[in-house]
């Protein structure tokens, strides 16, 4: 009885009647069908941008191997970069009508998102000058800070690896673990930053870890099932990386709504 009490008492119940009460596996599959439309136009003016600024795309390239350690399938990360490679670099090429088109496509994006955390944490949005400063941030700014942090980190990894010498051990889960926080800090970036509330930064980086933790064991669970779905490639054969990718970024939705869900609930106060 005091158990039950306890989880009646906790967030726990909240966020998961919230979840499915609120159609979050709805808007989950929303998020990712616009993802999908928005995916090249917001590479493709992240790169323009940092091909512009010395040094900056050093930062990019460093942020984007790491990122895709955690961010996509083991298993079909590889063929899905190279087509997104390919897609931007076409994009990049296109005059300032579609150059405009796809600037548009991505604002609509990082729009439905800031509406998403909005709704999570019940307030109205922000007015559209303030909305404007945050988008562009989010695509040119932090991107920068970010890849810089990983370039140091990894750089920092490796000067003291070479301080240790060749013992034999595996390094992977270091460059791994890496990864995941930086993928933890940027989701704990967008709670915090998103919303049109004052969110605590404790609150902000529960669900920014706990969303990046999810991310990792379910990169796992990918991992596993590629490796025994010889059936399902044969059937798809070069377009297996398709489904697999949508499927990926739906569940991925529904994990970044259930981080904001626990963003949302915990030491949070209204901004003022």
């Amino acid at each position: 009885m005091a158990n039950r009490s306890r989880f009646a008492s906790s967030p726990i119940p909240t966020i998961i009647r919230r979840f499915f009460a609120e159609k979050m596996l709805e808007t989950s599959a929303a998020l990712a069908f616009t993802t999908l439309l928005a995916l090249v136009p917001l590479f493709t003016i992240v790169m323009s941008m940092s091909s512009t600024l010395p040094f900056v795309d050093i930062l990019i390239k460093r942020l984007d191997a790491l990122l895709v350690e955690s961010l996509l399938p083991s298993g079909s990360a590889g063929v899905i970069v190279a087509h997104i490679g390919k897609f931007t670099d076409k994009a990049r090429s296109l005059a300032a009508p579609g150059i405009a088109m796809l600037a548009v496509t991505a604002i609509l994006l990082l729009h439905t998102i800031e509406q998403t955390f909005n709704h999570l944490w019940l307030v109205k949005p922000r007015p559209y000058l303030q909305r404007l400063r945050l988008y562009a941030f989010v695509i040119i700014v932090f991107p920068i800070l970010l890849g810089a942090i990983a370039l140091v980190s990894t750089h920092a990894i490796t000067v003291s690896l070479g301080f240790i010498g060749d013992t034999g051990w595996d390094y992977r889960p270091i460059y791994k673990g890496l990864s995941t926080t930086l993928l933890g800090l940027f989701f704990s970036f967008l709670y915090y930053a998103v919303p049109n509330f004052r969110v605590r930064k404790l609150a902000a980086l529960t669900g920014g870890l706990f969303a990046a933790l999810m991310f990792s064991l379910m990169q796992k669970g990918f991992e596993i099932y590629l490796a025994n779905a010889g059936s399902y490639k044969s059937i798809y054969g070069a377009f297996s990386a398709v489904p697999i990718f949508l499927l990926w970024l739906y569940l991925s939705w529904a994990l970044v709504l259930i981080g904001g869900l626990i963003a949302a609930t915990l030491f949070s106060r209204p901004r003022r």
